[in-house]
């Protein structure tokens, strides 16, 4: 039971983990997040050196026998020290989260030490698996006293844990993540049937009678995995509800303005590469970035206001003049009528720039009297979307060549 339910809860705690890992920066700003992020760590550890391969690695690496169980037992001590902590910044105020933080850390300290200085008392009975190492060291008092000490502590903790989730569940407002808290709650509920099994462990053998049966075993490695499993899970629906789901929000609006100013960013970088500080090397990084794409979406907007400054000289005031007359004519005011006669100045001052033409009446961005407005490079992406969607990429040699003061502002 426990080699078939283990490599399942190391794959969900895996995954947790890796979610909540990037990008690495802002567990450094959410303590909540990086405690989340270490519970997931732990629970991934205990469950690998649990698996029967790796335990028998673990052995010849540190030359003791079962030392696999030390591992597994103080990641599951530090994911208890650090559940409370996760809820603690979620529901407390921080200076008071901060308090509870650091108390459940020293308590999980003191109690990786003691199993620690427990697990070095043990006589090695030589080599065991996983699943047979409970009932082959049950007999001796060290042992006893080790597995009382860490599943009195595993159950105090999965029933602190089972308090504080239902509690935070009636304060939130948020269905999904009260919702995700309620699994939580049953799966460390779910987790005490372990304990109790492993305390009756305890007591067949002080009192020298027959161990449970294989049937109860199997329904201890059951509740355990199964309540981790809960728990892991519903840890996950706040996760994805308050900062995962935001985050690829926030990736596929940026990919989307990014792609949306593509044709625009072109047109400028073939007139005036020099615009650019780091340009896309091949077709798809130019409409798509997997990596940090706010970043270069602000790049972006800067070197379109750059190459819009390099254009400036190429303005005609016919051809804004013209611009402003048809668009008004079609309904446009505004902030909206600035950027789709800036769209068409700009398309006449490429062609311009292409020719190595000079304007007999000099003028000025449309959008400039509107740039008051912006604010913020969130302003700016914004009003340039706007340019961006009145823009047309001029034809080069056909256009050019038949380029007149009115060919360069067609709709």
């Amino acid at each position: 039971m426990q080699q078939l339910l283990h490599p399942l809860c190391l794959t969900l705690a895996v995954a947790g983990f890796l979610l909540l890992l990037w990008p690495p920066g802002h567990l450094r700003q959410d303590r909540a997040l990086a405690a989340l992020a270490g519970i997931y760590g732990c629970s991934a550890l205990s469950f690998l050196v649990s698996l029967e391969p790796v335990w028998r690695l673990l052995d010849d690496v540190t030359g003791r026998p079962s030392t696999g169980i030390l591992v597994a037992f103080c990641s599951v001590v530090t994911l208890l020290a650090l559940q409370p902590v996760v809820l603690a910044h979620w529901a407390l105020p921080p200076d008071e989260a901060r308090k509870r933080a650091r108390l459940c850390t020293t308590a999980g300290v003191l109690v990786v030490l003691a199993l620690t200085l427990l697990f070095f008392q043990l006589t090695p009975a030589g080599r065991t698996t996983p699943q047979g190492f409970t009932a082959n060291y049950i007999h001796t008092a060290a042992y006893q006293t080790y597995l009382t000490v860490y599943v009195v502590v595993y159950a105090v903790g999965e029933a602190v844990l089972a308090l504080g989730c239902w509690q935070a569940a009636r304060r939130t407002d948020q269905v999904w993540i009260a919702r995700g808290l309620r699994v939580v709650g049953i799966g460390a509920l779910l987790t005490l049937g372990y304990s109790a099994v492993r305390l009756a462990d305890v007591g067949a053998a002080l009192a020298d009678v027959s161990p449970p049966s294989a049937a109860v075993e199997n329904l201890a490695w059951l509740c355990a995995d199964g309540g981790t499993t809960l728990t892991l899970a519903g840890f996950f629906v706040p996760t994805m509800a308050v900062h995962a789901i935001p985050r690829i929000r926030t990736w596929v609006r940026a990919n989307n303005d990014y792609r949306n100013l593509a044709p625009l960013w072109e047109a400028l970088h073939r007139a005036v590469p020099t615009v650019a500080l780091q340009p896309a090397r091949t077709t798809v990084t130019n409409r798509i970035r997997l990596w940090n794409p706010g970043w270069h979406l602000y790049r972006r907007a800067v070197e379109i206001r750059d190459g819009q400054c390099a254009l400036g000289p190429h303005l005609e005031e016919s051809v804004r003049t013209a611009a402003e007359r048809r668009h008004r004519a079609a309904g446009l005011t505004g902030t909206e009528l600035a950027a789709a006669v800036t769209a068409e100045q700009l398309r006449a001052a490429l062609i311009a720039h292409r020719r190595g033409e000079t304007p007999e009446t000099p003028a000025e961005y449309a959008d400039a009297g509107t740039r008051e407005d912006v604010r913020t490079p969130q302003d700016d992406i914004r009003a340039l979307l706007l340019v961006a969607a009145h823009f047309q990429t001029p034809a080069t040699e056909q256009e050019s060549a038949t380029h007149g003061s009115d060919a360069s502002v067609r709709p």
